[in-house]
């Protein structure tokens, strides 16, 4: 079984951190489970540590108590101003600028309930297919990660600035790939792309409606290569 606190420091694979970062950790109530509990928004500011490794187990001590508690649990993608004041969720004016670029690839539809072998495994060829046509296009290799009912594929944009220009580009490129690749049973999601987006954290598990044999609660993990 994979050790959450061993993945989830896997996290800075994804989400880029140095001086003066600040990092957005959101949970939220899954879907389709009974109660009804707020968001928790929680900020964490490198200035405000006394060296970085400290200030990113904070994060990741955080991320995973919230997991423990029920929540699923997301983080803000792209870097976030060190101005951002707060306290409420970032908002896309407070992105810095676009690091990456997200495909997200789960199941057709609207799901209420964890994703078979069957759904994941669908998830993952088209994964590949995506990445092989990327590389194709001269696109680096993408961080794989496997969602908890899905798989992500994480594009590094080398600073891409924070405009309506690239948020257009990006919204294009989603459609684009959507067209090309979606089938029947899994499809590229056109949605993720604003510059605020948040996204999972690995090492947590994610929750959607009630899990049984079939359809279990899985943890976020980032992929090896293949």
């Amino acid at each position: 079984m994979t050790d959450a606190a061993q993945e989830i420091s896997k996290l800075w694979l994804i989400v880029a951190v140095g001086s003066g970062s600040v990092v957005e950790i959101r949970a939220l109530q899954p879907k389709g489970l009974p109660g009804s509990r707020p968001p928790v928004v929680r900020h964490f500011r490198e200035c405000t540590y006394p060296d970085i490794e400290t200030f990113k187990k904070d994060v990741e001590r955080s991320a995973l108590q919230l997991n423990e508690d029920g929540y699923n649990v997301y983080v803000v993608m792209n870097p976030i101003r060190p101005d951002f004041a707060g306290p409420g969720s970032v908002a896309d004016k407070d992105i810095r600028y676009r690091d990456l670029l997200l495909v997200d690839i789960d199941r057709a539809g609207h799901a209420t309930e964890p994703a078979s072998q069957t759904e994941l495994d669908a998830a993952k060829s088209l994964a590949y297919q995506v990445r092989d046509y990327m590389a194709s296009r001269g696109c680096p290799s993408p961080i794989m990660v496997m969602s908890g009912n899905g798989y992500h594929l994480y594009y590094v944009l080398k600073g891409m600035d924070n405009t309506a220009e690239a948020t257009a580009a990006v919204a294009t490129t989603l459609r684009n790939l959507a067209k090309a690749f979606n089938n029947g049973l899994v499809e590229i999601d056109t949605t993720v792309f604003n510059a605020s987006r948040i996204t999972k954290v690995p090492g947590t598990i994610m929750r959607k409606g009630i899990a049984t044999e079939d359809r279990p609660y899985r943890m976020a993990v980032v992929c090896d290569e293949e």
